[in-house]
């Protein structure tokens, strides 16, 4: 049966009615994408200037917070090393660089733990040097740790330390200087002893070959050998220093030995049984 004349035409439009409509609809659709791409783009930017570069995460200094100092090492002090940094987002800052900057820039400090304290501050945990030997320079003394770093230089040696003195074991009479290598012994020996030991070590001295001995307060000695074993060496000593004697010889800490004022030699417990 044929159409009715005309129905082609409205056939036609009919189709190109709805061609259009789709082409409309897609363009529509790409243009809601590109709107939405812009605006994720957009709030992308904006979040990350802020985090990143305006002050929102930006380090203040007064927020900063110092815990473990001995009180050598002020809150002020840590604050104008890391001062330079105010301003900084927390993001971009590397607590690792931080960290060895406070401790390279203080000496009384061993190590620093630099963690961050959201929106604005620093967290620093400071590990401090404990001073143990005092030895004497051309311009005074100098007050030293268990590694031999000068913590600090005084007119006169401090008490409750170790005062480092010349070997004496060559006779020499005269002017005696001692060397980095003995300085550094005797502080390795003086800083592995527990406080209770140190409290009643008022000097000790080293030989070149590294042979250290120390001095007690009632004028006993000990014999303590190289500078091995130390941490062994210091507990057995602890444990002989509760028997009275004038010379402790741990240098074979293995095997310790005291010595009475009249020569009486003895063989106190091992170190297995003093531990």
């Amino acid at each position: 049966m044929a159409l009715p004349k005309g129905d082609d035409r409205v056939v036609s439009t009919g189709l190109a009615d709805r061609l259009k409509e789709r082409q409309q609809a897609s363009r529509r659709l790409r243009l809601r994408r590109m709107v939405t791409a812009a605006i994720i783009v957009l709030v992308i930017f904006v979040t990350t200037w802020a985090l990143v570069f305006s002050p929102l995460l930006g380090l203040r200094t007064q927020k900063i917070t110092v815990v473990g100092s001995d009180g050598s090492v002020s809150d002020k002090q840590v604050r104008d090393v890391l001062a330079s940094y105010a301003g900084d987002s927390l993001l971009r800052l590397d607590t690792g660089r931080l960290s060895t900057r406070v401790s390279d820039s203080l000496n009384r400090v061993r190590q620093a733990q630099v963690t961050r304290a959201w929106p604005q501050g620093l967290r620093v945990q400071l590990t401090m040097r404990v001073p143990v030997a005092t030895v004497q320079g051309p311009d005074g003394y100098q007050v030293l740790d268990n590694e031999a770093v000068v913590l600090e230089r005084v007119v006169e040696a401090p008490s409750g330390l170790v005062t480092i003195m010349p070997d004496g074991a060559d006779g020499a009479t005269g002017p005696q200087t001692i060397s980095a290598k003995q300085v550094a012994a005797v502080t390795q020996v003086a800083g592995a002893l527990t406080p209770q030991t140190l409290a009643q070590v008022t000097s000790g001295s080293a030989t070149e070959a590294g042979q250290v001995t120390l001095t007690l307060s009632n004028g006993a000695s000990v014999v303590w050998g190289d500078t091995q074993d130390n941490e062994l060496k210091a507990r057995v000593l602890a444990t002989l220093l509760t028997s009275s004697a004038s010379i402790y010889d741990v240098s074979s800490p293995h095997r310790p030995t005291t010595r009475s004022a009249d020569g009486a030699t003895a063989a106190p417990a091992t170190p297995s049984q003093a531990s």
